[in-house]
C-alpha cells in the first residue's frame, strides 16, 4: 500500500467539498439576485445543490425556504471542508 495514500484521499475530499461549497454559493446568490419567479438558472441550481439542500432539509423545520436551506447547507460543508484541511495537514508526508 502506498504511505502517501490517505494524504492523496484526504487532498481529494479537501477538492471535492471546495468545489461543493462554490456550487452552493453560486445557487446563493442566484436565490437572491433572481427575482424571476419560473426561472430556469433558479432550477438549474436547486438541482445541483440538491444532493446537500435534501438531507438538510431533514433537519430543519417543514417548509424551510431555499435561501435557508443554502445556508444551513453551507455552513455544514464548511465544517466538513476544515475537517478535511486538518486531517490532510496531518497526514501531510515528510
Amino acid at each position: 500500500m502506498d504511505p502517501e495514500l490517505p494524504f492523496k484521499i484526504a487532498t481529494l475530499l479537501r477538492t471535492v467539498t471546495f468545489m461543493v461549497l462554490v456550487y452552493l454559493g453560486l445557487g446563493l446568490l442566484v436565490e437572491q439576485y433572481s427575482r424571476k419567479p419560473g426561472s430556469q438558472l433558479k432550477a438549474f441550481f436547486r438541482i445541483v445543490c440538491s444532493p446537500v439542500t435534501r438531507p438538510v432539509a431533514r433537519y430543519l423545520a417543514p417548509g424551510a425556504d431555499q435561501h435557508r436551506l443554502l445556508l444551513v447547507g453551507i455552513g455544514v460543508v464548511t465544517a466538513l471542508w476544515a475537517v478535511t484541511v486538518v486531517v490532510g495537514n496531518a497526514l501531510r508526508p515528510g
